[in-house]
């Protein structure tokens, strides 16, 4: 890959997407980037890339995407669902519509799937879980993105990287940012004991880790992609609670508290319009004994993309949060913002 050349980009008015958007953009490469609503393109609103209209589950509009691109980064998917059904259309479908397009009217291009840690599934043993051991995902979502990659993996001729982020957060992100909301007002749930222990990624190192993957080229390989140092989540919760300037209570949250809590949202859920953001199936994730990933290889092969560490990066990410109005330092209640709608 070149300065100039073209990458096509899905999922870019989103959260990681857009931070992808900005580090394509910043190392000189022509960017043309999908978006359901071209109107109201999300976090693209500004940037100088080429938008165009479409959809992942609409595969006769990727070829206006795909055609002439070296690379195509694939970001866009669910995280939240009604159930397994709208995850696999949104996830596998979408990744094989994808994949599909780039065969027929970009070949030779790389793509560079954006999967996700839940599609290896969490350790088993409370050792890493390596990109080669066999995956066993434990939920809709995990099991969706498992299917997305078996259908590049299966597309013929296809070079292509796979890359699975743990917890991605940083400036943009809305759902992670409820423990800086919490931190923000005075407390800081410690959820499940404390004692699970997870890998979390930087949004401007997962970039980083795509544009090392479109350095290295499609060789069909797959990646974990998470900072390598591994956190309980009462470590995560006093991290959080050295930001607001009035240190915050942590509040304990046992194991059984958090399952009744996603039994009672999921239920809730189904009289709303949107897909549940938190259910029972989202407790289970959350109560898993361990999502952490071997990384070495991830390091070596795109190029060092791991340079924030959670300490750093929240401290980023807090100040983002306050000066968009995402947050107070002073207890009250969140400002909105045209940031916020």
């Amino acid at each position: 890959m070149a300065r100039g050349d073209l990458v096509a980009l899905t999922g870019g008015s989103g959260f990681v997407g857009s931070h992808v958007a900005d580090a394509l953009l910043a190392a000189g490469y022509r960017v043309r980037a999908l978006a359901r609503r071209p109107e109201d393109p999300g976090w693209l609103k500004g940037s100088s890339l080429e938008i165009v209209p479409g959809d992942v589950r609409r595969p006769e509009s990727l070829d206006a995407l795909v055609t002439g691109a070296r690379a195509v980064v694939h970001v866009a998917g669910k995280t939240s669902a009604r159930n397994e059904a709208e995850y696999m259309a949104a996830n596998a479908a979408g990744s094989a519509n994808v994949a599909a397009a780039v065969r027929k009217s970009a070949p030779g291009a790389h793509l560079v799937l954006v999967s996700s840690q839940a599609a290896g599934g969490p350790s088993l043993n409370g050792a890493p879980v390596r990109a080669s051991d066999p995956p066993r995902p434990v939920s809709s979502y995990g099991r969706s993105k498992l299917a997305g990659e078996e259908a590049v993996r299966n597309e013929p001729g296809l070079g292509f990287t796979i890359l699975r982020p743990g917890a991605v957060y940083g400036p943009r992100e809305t759902a992670i940012r409820d423990l800086f909301v919490a931190a923000s007002r005075g407390f800081v749930p410690v959820l499940a004991g404390g004692t699970p222990r997870i890998q979390m990624v930087y949004a401007g190192d997962m970039a980083r880790a795509v544009l090392g993957a479109l350095e290295r080229g499609g060789k069909g390989e797959t990646f974990f992609v998470a900072h390598p140092e591994v956190f309980q989540y009462r470590d995560i919760a006093a991290t959080l609670a050295t930001l607001p300037s009035r240190r915050p209570w942590l509040v304990p949250i046992p194991p059984t508290a958090v399952r009744v809590a996603g039994f009672v949202a999921g239920l809730f859920s189904a009289f709303g319009k949107g897909p549940p953001v938190f259910n029972a199936e989202k407790a289970n994730e959350l109560l898993q004994r361990a999502w952490i990933c071997d990384v070495a290889d991830a390091e070596v092969a795109l190029g060092q993309p791991f340079q924030i560490d959670f300490e750093t990066g929240s401290r980023l990410t807090w100040n983002w949060y306050l000066e968009r109005g995402w947050i107070s330092d002073r207890g009250g209640k969140i400002r909105v913002t045209e940031d916020t709608k």
